[in-house]
């Protein structure tokens, strides 16, 4: 009888070690909340990166329309906002419709600051800094040697 009460004991012992291997509740709570803050910070990461996509994009689409106003004929229009096609219609004869309509809703303030003078009299170069106001304001320098 003293073995047959060991083996039960021991069978016991062997029964509870098989139990204590599984993961409690609170310890797969706690892994199932550490996921979800790893997931949440991936997810946050991606949206500013998408954010950032985004507005890169919109601004080099945006430098690229204000190459639109970097004509000699924009400073006649200094301190004044006008549409790209007011700029290009003077140069070029653009007769199609969906063209015109888009270069009239690209808008810009065009403001010449004061030419500045760089270099001595032998080679004498002049600064024109042109500023661009619109959705994304820019800045342009125009050199012109005398």
């Amino acid at each position: 009888m003293g073995g047959s009460e060991g083996e039960s004991q021991g069978s016991g012992r062997l029964l509870l070690r098989r139990i204590r291997r599984g993961f409690t509740i609170i310890e797969v709570l706690v892994s199932v909340v550490l996921m979800m803050v790893v997931v949440l910070g991936i997810m946050k990461i991606f949206q500013e990166n998408r954010s950032m996509a985004l507005y890169l994009s919109d601004r080099s689409k945006s430098e690229l329309s204000n190459t639109l106003f970097l004509t000699k004929e924009a400073e006649r229009y200094d301190g004044e906002k006008k549409d790209a096609y007011t700029l290009l219609s003077a140069t070029f004869k653009i007769e199609d419709d969906v063209s015109r309509e888009i270069l009239k809703r690209r808008e810009s303030g065009i403001i010449f600051e004061d030419p500045l003078k760089i270099g001595d009299d032998t080679f004498p170069v002049e600064v024109n800094e042109i500023l661009l106001k619109s959705d994304y304001s820019s800045r342009y320098l125009r050199f012109k040697t005398k």
